[in-house]
Parts: structure tokens; C-alpha cells; sequence
């Protein structure tokens, strides 16, 4: 959280993170405030930093179904606010970038689609990827200059890099082989870099 404090989930009797808690260091674990507690047995929560590191994101999820609310990290008072309340089958994942907070779901969007807003206008989302029939619309990855995506479409996974600046997109290839899974990590928490890690693997090579 800061300098001072951490948030963490204390688990229930079956071992399941049902309740988050801000700790203030140096101070008596029994005064630990009680940020978030769920309550419904099917669902376990979390949560974690935005990108941009200006929120904190909480999510109530299960297998299926999801919800999301935010805190600005700036606010003492630690307010949840709702981003996303729970529909059946509905799932979400949400970040936080360049004023904008960035949506990756299946509302309306069986394959997944990724929709944003800004900040301050949480009811006004625009299409940033749209749903696309047979192809699964994984989350993003976001750089200064970059965001890189993943898609999976007829079984083959796939990763794309779009230049922020000229708002250009192309795959990102890597081999010559049809069947490869690729996967990419930072390389640092600052995100002013044109460097990141590719990972790859494929039924002919092992993963490097």
C-alpha cells in the first residue's frame, strides 16, 4: 500500500481468501482494518496493483462469475467504490492505464472482447477490441510506448504488439512453426522500456 502498511486476505476454515486487511506496520495485528470481507460461500476475493499504480482493484470471484471495485490510492479513507457488480456467467478483469481504465470481459462478448473509459467516466465504455466470433480476446500487457495482447484462434495462440503513438498493430512472430505457444513478461516495474521477456514452446522445441 505504501511506506507504512500492506494489504493482505486471511483465509476462512477451508483455507479460501475471504477477507483483505490493511496492516500498519509497527502496529497491533488485532487493529488491522477490515477492508473488504465477502460472504457468499461460493466466492473468494483478492486484491491488486493498476498498472499506473493510481488504483487498487478488488475482486469477489468464482468460476464463472465476477465482481470489481476500485479505490484510489490517494483516498485515506480506503472507499470501495463498485466498478462491476456480480451477473451470473459474467466474468471481468479490469486495469488501469494512461487515464483510462481498461475492461476485459465476456458480457456480450461469449469469446471475450477488451472495452475502455476513462477514469472518470465509468459508465461511458467504448470497444477498444470487439469481440470476435472464434477467437478468444486475452488481456493486456501495457508499456509506455506499447500494448501487447494475446488472442487464441483456431487453436493457436497468438500475440500482437500495438505502438501507442501511431496506433499500428501487427502480430508478433517469433518462429516458423505453425503450432507454437508464445507468452511475453516484463522485464522491470518501469514501464519506460521497448525490452520484455518472450517466452516460447512448442511440440518440437522445449520451452525457452
Amino acid at each position: 500500500y505504501d511506506d507504512k502498511s500492506f494489504f493482505y486476505c486471511k483465509l476462512d476454515k477451508l483455507h479460501r481468501p475471504r477477507q483483505i486487511f490493511q496492516h500498519i506496520i509497527g502496529e497491533d495485528p488485532d487493529k488491522d482494518r477490515l477492508i473488504y470481507e465477502e460472504k457468499d460461500e461460493r466466492f473468494t476475493c483478492s486484491i491488486s496493483l493498476s498498472s499506473d499504480e493510481k488504483y487498487y482493484f478488488v475482486s469477489a470471484s468464482e468460476h464463472t462469475t465476477s465482481e470489481i471495485y476500485f479505490i484510489d490510492k490517494d483516498d485515506k479513507d480506503l472507499e470501495l467504490k463498485l466498478l462491476f457488480k456480480r451477473e451470473q456467467g459474467v466474468q471481468y478483469s479490469i486495469n488501469s492505464w494512461a487515464g483510462f481504465f481498461w475492461m476485459n470481459t465476456n458480457k456480450d462478448a461469449e469469446d471475450f472482447k477488451v472495452a475502455r473509459c476513462t477514469n472518470d467516466k465509468t459508465d461511458e465504455w467504448k470497444d477498444f477490441i470487439p469481440a470476435k466470433q472464434g477467437t478468444l480476446i486475452g488481456s493486456l500487457t501495457f508499456l509506455k510506448k506499447w500494448i501487447i495482447r494475446s488472442e487464441t484462434s483456431n487453436a493457436l495462440d497468438k500475440l500482437f504488439v500495438k505502438n501507442i503513438s501511431s496506433g499500428f498493430e501487427e502480430e508478433l512472430k517469433f518462429s516458423d512453426e505453425t503450432v507454437y505457444v508464445p507468452s511475453i513478461s516484463l522485464r522491470q516495474k518501469d514501464k519506460n522500456t521497448n525490452e520484455i521477456y518472450v517466452g516460447y514452446s512448442s511440440p518440437k522445441t522445449p520451452s525457452r
